[in-house]
């Protein structure tokens, strides 16, 4: 007994020493308020009502200040040379509820006011002054989401949080569509470091591979300013991540998922290696000991030589079907953050994901020219990726190394039945493709305070991508229509549409730059930035074709009827009945690089109280060199002067009025510079390079009104117009059944457009309920026109005009968005369409190929069961909308129903390119945080 009470009255003690002891971290940044910049350095301690500083600390490189206090009424003093002192009152501390975000705006001191003055506030207002400083005092017109924002939120990657911004429209859960424009006219950048393209053949970044826990804010830029990139028009997407956590953390979810079109559905796969579900392949690689492309064409191979290479391929062309298997993916993430003392610490982020899904694309129509097909393509597609990010701050410095990597594998299998009715042929036709890409970057960058104010920061970043196709195998088979014969696979010749495709690409990008900001004594605020940068781009790309044909001197009949799995056996290749065929040409590989170097100057004004122009120059120098083996194609050199100006008049304060100029550009991608043809079995098309290729240069304006209602919440309108010249564009030509899509400029364009966003909580509809409901609608309107000269004519028809590819003429993003009270559901309904838009040029007897508008509907819901763990359901695509790409033959601009009619394709009425429902996605997940 006596043991039980001495227990209990240890226990009663320790309890009451936690109790004595428990603290709660307060953290924020001290700013300027005028130009939003953080002030390093800064002096903020704690008091209360018997102690005059509990508590004291400095602000870091980034502004950023914490200390530990316990449960009670604080005060908080700041103190900065050159500054008032401000007080925050009313600062409500609880045992084990962290105060993560306060803020703090500092007014520097008046010439004519008295030393000591102190400027008083409070916490509620303080938190409020803060938010409407970032929105109200950006440099130029631009968007953005902070990790506050991010945390409230139920997403889980980058492409989901996007959804999110001002302007931006996501296309396949992944790529970024900015004010309508295409994807050429966007650039990405992760921590200010430009990102590699992650597809081989566009302009374009998978978002969907940062996972959101390690993002710290994402900022989009419409309008240009000096220190920006000078490659885009629509926006600059830069995903700021996070280096040294606030507190250690160790996150893991899980999640399922299924599509109707596909989960549970009939699944057709090929060749399977052990590995594949890990993302990796083991038996597909052309063989390191096959004889090159010279060797197999320098003279024909005899029959036993024949026989010896093709049996070193893999040639199991054999088609298994299951039931396609649910979503999976898990996600890992852990933050340590290592005090170090005297103001110093290191911390680090880290994060893998791994996610498999199997996906079909049924009954996928296509009715055009010649062709009426049903495709049924079938997707087994695996991710593996991984962030970490670390970083050490001292003084008034930091050091930061953040590493990114991710793998994706690929696997389609195509499979075709149909009419060519130009040759009077039906068709069954198959496809296996693998395709794997890998993306590598790290970025080590330092921000150093120089001096009492100036400020340093530098960058150097590697990037390392690579697409891989080991082995895409294409076999057609045929038969005259309407006799009932068996249908004999197409192999009397090697061509594009059914031999083997090896192809390899390898590209490695450096990035450096430096940038130093000095304040100067001009106007009431004024700061000059310069910096200097460079990048180098190196790719090495090879296509090797290759495949079996037959030798008519041995080959029977009934040989050429197998099925497919029966084609290509040992028996069949052992009796030479197929010979070995190389259609490699010089122009299939290439070498390319590029280096873009240059400087800026930038002035950074704060005229008075309502007036602040942005204003400056960038000069880039780019040049760019394209071989062959034996041929150089592409020596180009490009120096250009890219001046901008942002100015902003504060209206009162919550209004802006803003006014932007600035020129920019858009440069061709190494792919399509190459003198080379790619065909692409889907479209039955070959895809052309151009050596000829110019850049486009674009000069944008933007005027814009913004009212900010409360923090969070706000109406605004702009008017922006851009106008290209030499725009690059794709264009489809050819005559007969031989199609060619090739990339040229075409001579001018211009965009003139409005943009109406708004963002406000319904409380005002006179309902506290209502108040934890926001709405928000961003909604364009663009009228694009291309200028043709000299006039073209689609059967017959002129046109003298026409939009720029890839613009819509219209998007529409809304959301309605619901959080409970106590913060534990978030329930959010959004919806996006974008107006029909041009995805291939087309030419005499080709119409525009354009895509078909589609309603998007999104829901999702999120509950947090504790402060530790969370579940999200996502319904994505709920109307399920088919997708469709027509041939506007009729020249109207619009789709007038499909040509096909009688068994025969009406060449004045609208072709059918691809029509297809994807089905709609549902997934669930779990995470739980320790």
């Amino acid at each position: 007994m006596r043991t039980s009470l001495t227990a209990i009255a240890l226990v009663a003690t320790a309890t009451a020493a936690y109790a004595q002891t428990a603290t709660s971290k307060v953290s924020g940044i001290i700013s300027d308020g005028k130009l939003n910049e953080t002030l390093i350095g800064a002096s903020i301690y704690a008091k209360d009502s018997t102690d005059p500083k509990v508590a004291y600390a400095v602000t870091d490189i980034d502004g950023k200040y914490e200390f530990e206090l316990k449960p009670g009424a604080y005060t908080l003093v700041v103190e900065y040379v050159g500054y008032q002192t401000k007080e925050i009152k009313d600062v409500i501390v609880a045992e084990n509820k962290p105060i993560e975000a306060l803020n703090i705006l500092m007014d520097e001191t008046k010439s004519d006011e008295l030393e000591g003055v102190v400027v008083v506030s409070s916490y509620n207002k303080e938190s409020v002054n803060s938010l409407f400083s970032t929105q109200k005092n950006a440099a130029s017109v631009s968007d953005g989401i902070s990790a506050e924002m991010i945390k409230r939120t139920p997403d889980k990657n980058t492409a989901d949080v996007l959804k999110r911004v001002s302007g931006t429209t996501i296309v396949d859960n992944k790529f970024v569509i900015v004010r309508g424009l295409s994807d050429r006219y966007n650039t990405a950048l992760v921590d200010d470091a430009v990102l590699p393209s992650t597809e081989p053949n566009r302009k374009a970044f998978s978002f969907d591979i940062i996972p959101s826990t390690v993002i710290d804010n994402i900022i989009i830029t419409k309008a240009g300013t000096p220190d920006l990139p000078a490659d885009f028009a629509g926006g600059v997407i830069n995903v700021l991540t996070k280096e040294v956590p606030n507190d250690n953390f160790n996150t893991i979810s899980i999640g399922t998922g299924m599509n109707t079109a596909s989960t549970f559905k009939d699944f057709k796969t090929g060749y399977k290696s052990s590995t594949d579900i890990l993302g990796f392949d083991n038996g597909r690689q052309l063989p390191k000991n096959f004889p090159s492309d010279r060797d197999i064409q320098k003279g024909p191979l005899s029959a036993q030589k024949s026989a010896e290479y093709l049996s070193m391929l893999n040639n199991d062309y054999s088609i298994s079907n299951r039931k396609a298997m649910p979503a999976a993916n898990i996600q890992l993430g852990m933050g340590r953050v290592y005090p170090l003392g005297s103001g110093k610490k290191f911390g680090f982020f880290a994060a893998a994901n791994y996610n498999h899904s199997e996906n079909i694309r049924p009954n996928v129509l296509r009715q055009y020219d010649d062709f009426n097909y049903t495709d049924n393509v079938y997707n087994y597609a695996t991710s593996l990726g991984g962030v970490l990010n670390m970083g050490y701050y001292y003084g008034k410095s930091k050091i930061s190394w953040k590493t990114l990597f991710n793998r994706n594998f690929d696997d389609n299998l195509l499979v075709r039945e149909g009419v060519n009715i130009g040759r009077s042929s039906d068709i069954n036709y198959y496809a296996f493709d693998l395709v794997q890409k890998s993306l590598f970057k790290t970025t080590l960058a330092g921000e150093h305070q120089v001096g009492k104010k100036n400020k340093l920061n530098w960058l150097a970043s590697y990037n390392y991508i690579s697409n891989n196709q080991p082995d895409q195998k294409k076999v057609s088979y045929g038969r005259v229509i309407g006799l009932g014969q068996d249908f004999t696979a197409d192999l009397g010749t090697l061509g594009k549409a059914n031999n083997r495709l090896f192809s390899k690409l390898g590209e490695s990008i450096v990035n450096a730059n430096v940038n130093y900001t000095i304040p100067v004594d001009l106007f009431e605020k004024s700061n000059v930035k310069v910096g200097a940068f460079g990048q180098y781009r190196y790719r090495d790309f090879a296509n090797r074709y290759i495949g079996a044909v037959y030798n008519n001197n041995t080959i029977p009949e009934s040989v050429k009827a197998s099925p497919l799995d029966q084609l290509f056996t040992p028996g069949n290749i052992n009796n030479n009945y197929f010979e070995l065929a190389d259609q490699t040409n010089e122009q299939d590989a290439y070498t390319a690089s590029s280096v873009t170097s240059g400087a800026y100057a930038m002035m950074d004004n704060k005229i008075n109280e309502k007036l602040r122009l942005v204003w400056g120059a960038r000069f880039e120098a780019y040049k760019t060199d394209l071989s062959t083996v034996s041929k150089k194609y592409v020596d180009q050199f490009w120096w250009d002067v890219l001046p901008s100006a942002n100015l902003t008049y504060a209206v009162n304060d919550k209004a802006n009025f803003r006014a932007s100029y600035f020129r920019s550009l858009a440069r061709p991608e190494f792919r399509e510079l190459a003198l080379m043809s790619y065909y692409d079995y889907e479209l039955s098309a070959n895809f052309n390079g151009n050596p000829m290729l110019q850049r486009t240069t674009i000069n944008n304006f933007d005027i814009k009104y913004e009212y900010f209602i409360t923090p969070g919440e706000i109406i605004s309108g702009s008017v922006f117009y851009k106008n290209f010249n030499n725009p690059i564009e794709q264009r489809l030509a050819g005559g007969n059944s031989a199609y060619d899509i090739t990339t040229v400029n075409f001579p001018s364009a211009r965009n003139i457009g409005v943009e109406f966003e708004i963002r406000k909580k319904l409380g005002f509809l006179g309902s506290d309920f209502l108040d934890q409901f926001i709405i928000y609608a961003n909604v364009a309107y663009i009228n694009s026109r291309m200028n043709l000269d000299p006039v073209r004519y689609i059967n017959n028809i002129e046109s003298s005009g026409r939009p720029l590819a890839g613009q819509s003429p219209y998007m529409v993003n809304a959301s309605l968005a619901y959080q409970s009270v106590n913060k534990k559901l978030n329930l959010t309904a959004s919806y996006n369409v974008f107006g029909q838009r041009i995805y291939l040029v087309g030419d005499k007897r080709f119409g525009d190929v354009y895509e078909s508008p589609r309603n998007v509907l999104d829901f999702q819901v999120a509950y947090q069961v504790s402060e530790r763990s969370e579940f999200r359901l996502n319904v994505i695509d709920i109307l399920n909308n088919p997708y469709r790409f027509y041939f506007d033959q009729d020249a109207n601009g619009k789709f007038g129903g499909s040509a096909f009619q009688d068994g025969r394709i009406q060449a004045n009425k609208d072709w059918i390119l691809q029509e297809f429902k994807p089905g709609t996605n549902i997934s669930l997940s779990y995470s739980y945080k320790f």
